[in-house]
């Protein structure tokens, strides 16, 4: 087995697993519309990074329709899983070194770019993820205010455990 594939594998199964039957849990215990935790996407922001766009989108796809099939959201996550994974790129090359990133670096993990930049592309992607989400969640612009007050109040509260999973997990690979 291809020595990238397994832990991709293995976290794509560990975060699917956390995300459907621990985050859900916990979000619907609180009751909140305001309270959504969404960590599934550390997947597609950890995959390889020289990882093709198709790939990436379809990858996404396939996660975010997993999550759907355990949340009963036909079709909200796996577009957002596939927008995660079109936008994986240009958020990429936002932050990215003037030579660009290190070819040699296997993952986007703060162990091969400093925290900083870490926290700042995953800030831009999760943000871009949640407002797509809420979006496609409402399904029109008229509740726009809604949108943007959901999105924040995820932001925040996935950033928190964005943090945690890095810090815990310390993904080399």
């Amino acid at each position: 087995m291809n020595s990238s594939l397994s832990p991709n594998m293995l976290r794509f199964l560990g975060l699917i697993l956390g995300q459907c039957l621990l985050l859900k849990q916990a979000v619907q215990s609180v009751g909140s519309a305001y309270f959504n935790v969404l960590l599934y996407p550390v997947f597609i922001l950890l995959l390889p990074a020289q990882l093709a766009a198709p790939y990436l989108v379809l990858l996404g796809f396939a996660a975010g329709i997993s999550v759907d099939m355990f949340y009963q959201t036909p079709g909200v996550h796996a577009s957002t899983g596939a927008f995660a994974g079109f936008m994986r790129g240009p958020v990429f090359m936002a932050f990215a070194p003037k030579g660009g990133f290190n070819a040699k670096d296997p993952i986007f993990a703060p162990q091969y770019v400093s925290w900083q930049t870490f926290l700042s592309v995953s800030g831009v992607f999760f943000f871009l993820y949640l407002f797509w989400y809420h979006s496609v969640e409402a399904f029109t612009f008229v509740y726009f205010t809604s949108i943007v007050l959901k999105t924040l109040s995820s932001w925040a509260v996935t950033m928190i455990f964005v943090i945690l999973y890095a810090a815990l997990f310390n993904p080399k690979q």
